[in-house]
């Protein structure tokens, strides 16, 4: 993958070279000098059609501009429009580069050769619309959603949400990573199936859930006389399911649960 900071001190060591200043740059490449100043700090990349006519601005070759010699060939192909699909690694590589549009192009391309798989989506998250993620996303099995953590920030909250109808109740510890980013619909959609004898998995989501949810657990551990397994999530219960456990307790004549709620009631 194209290294941004690599890529600006090429540019800047090229424009130096040539006793250029970055708004003269900027005015021959057609864009503002903040742009060049931004290339140059590694803070942003110059779009892949940009990148012949600084080439020839500049007088340095491709390769030496990117400094990575796989990527320039990979940045020739499209440049060239070869028809050729590129792999899913060359797609990652020049993500960065490609205006929306050129990237739908090409990922299309790449999708009817391979198929692209989680991990491969991963580095191309950023450049992916929702719909495309999303549908990709979908397709998913139960089995292996840890592998879509780290497209968690990316997805929509219905495609979430959908996920949580396939995730067992045995797969909580899994879902952890993805709950910051669950909406409160789908994070009820997975505490629902968590009976009774298993309640004390909850505590690893508490602190994402909401206050209804958490009363709503509450209610279900009354119902079942399970009630000190929610010991650990005292801390993330409100005010209400708090009053409604310290009643339960205490009209059940439990003080050693109760003691485990005290300091919070």
């Amino acid at each position: 993958m194209l290294d941004m900071i690599i890529v600006g001190k090429n540019i800047k060591a090229a424009r130096t070279e040539k006793n250029m200043t970055q708004l003269e740059l900027a005015d021959i490449l057609g864009v503002s000098y903040q742009a060049v100043s931004n290339w140059e700090r590694g803070n942003s990349m110059p779009d892949i059609a940009k990148l012949p006519v600084i080439s020839n601005a500049l007088e340095i070759e491709i390769t030496e501009l990117l400094g990575e010699d796989s990527c320039a060939k990979t940045i020739k192909k499209v440049l060239d429009e070869n028809p050729e699909p590129l792999s899913s690694k060359e797609l990652t590589d020049v993500a960065a580069l490609l205006p929306p549009a050129d990237f739908k192009k090409e990922m299309k391309k790449t999708s009817e050769k391979e198929i692209l798989d989680i991990k491969a989506i991963v580095g191309l998250a950023p450049y992916l619309d929702d719909e495309i993620l999303d549908d990709i996303v979908s397709n998913v099995d139960a089995a292996n959603v840890k592998e879509i953590v780290p497209l968690a920030p990316y997805l929509s909250d219905k495609t979430l949400i959908e996920i949580s109808k396939i995730i067992e109740s045995s797969m909580i510890n899994d879902l952890v990573p993805l709950a910051p980013f669950m909406p409160d619909e789908a994070l009820d959609n997975i505490v629902s199936k968590i009976d009774a004898n298993n309640l004390d998995k909850i505590n690893v989501l508490a602190p994402f859930l909401s206050d209804n949810t958490l009363d709503k657990i509450v209610d279900k551990a009354i119902e079942e006389d399970a009630i000190s397994k929610l010991s650990s999530s005292a801390c993330f219960l409100g005010k209400k399911s708090l009053k409604k456990i310290a009643n339960y307790l205490v009209q059940s004549d439990d003080g050693k649960s109760l003691s485990k709620f005290a300091m919070y009631i």
